[in-house]
């Protein structure tokens, strides 16, 4: 069994959802993406819906850090001596980055997405994923997907790719897509997704501890 925590950071479009599904069952090991905006809700008092959706709202570093409401009104229970002071985009992040790294005490498993690359940079066994594609074969997956018009999706697209850039940029102060950040990068427009999933896998097993 991989003993492994496998980040998958992607482009919007690029199948890593998918990816990561098919790869954690190959695996055997549990795969967590929508279970971390539950969870996140569920510590931080906030709407699933408004933590879903954070990366999508990141129009800009500027929005990210004016987004302030008082926390006490809005249910939060982060813990802050004055959640009032406290943007609650932050409030947000903090709470998402405990449940990461509660969900990584609790063993191997597949995350994908929510900045969890760097949240659990510091785990010695953190395997770091990028995918990405060209834009015509995510227009298409998302039109399979979301059944809108491709030119509203190739528009989507964009808008999802900018606020996923804007959001890990600024909570990280690292950038997002940087190669080096990660230990294997994948085109999901040359390799599909079962052989992305095959070459991750490949990947773990390099890495496990021969016996």
């Amino acid at each position: 069994m991989c003993t492994q925590i496998i980040s998958i950071s992607r482009e919007f479009g690029s199948g890593g959802r998918l990816i990561g599904k098919q790869l954690a069952a190959r695996l055997n090991i549990p795969c967590y993406d929508r279970t971390i905006i539950q969870r996140t809700a569920e510590k931080s008092g906030l709407s699933p819906d408004f933590i879903a959706r954070a990366e999508e709202r990141a129009r800009s570093r500027f929005h990210l850090s004016a987004m302030n409401v008082n926390l006490g009104s809005a249910g939060g229970k982060g813990g802050f001596a004055h959640p009032q002071e406290v943007p609650i985009s932050h409030q947000a992040f903090f709470a998402q980055a405990e449940v990461i790294r509660e969900l990584a005490d609790e063993g191997p498993c597949v995350i994908v997405g929510r900045c969890s690359d760097y949240i659990l940079e510091d785990r010695p066994k953190l395997l770091k994923v990028f995918l990405y594609a060209d834009l015509p074969s995510r227009v298409e997956r998302c039109v399979e997907e979301y059944g809108l018009p491709a030119d509203e999706m190739e528009k989507r697209i964009r808008r999802q790719d900018r606020g996923r850039s804007n959001y890990y940029n600024y909570f990280t102060g690292l950038t997002w897509g940087d190669m080096r950040r990660y230990d294997l990068t994948l085109n999901t427009s040359t390799c599909g997704i079962e052989g992305a999933v095959q070459l991750i896998a490949a990947l773990a097993d390099l890495r496990e501890p021969q016996g």
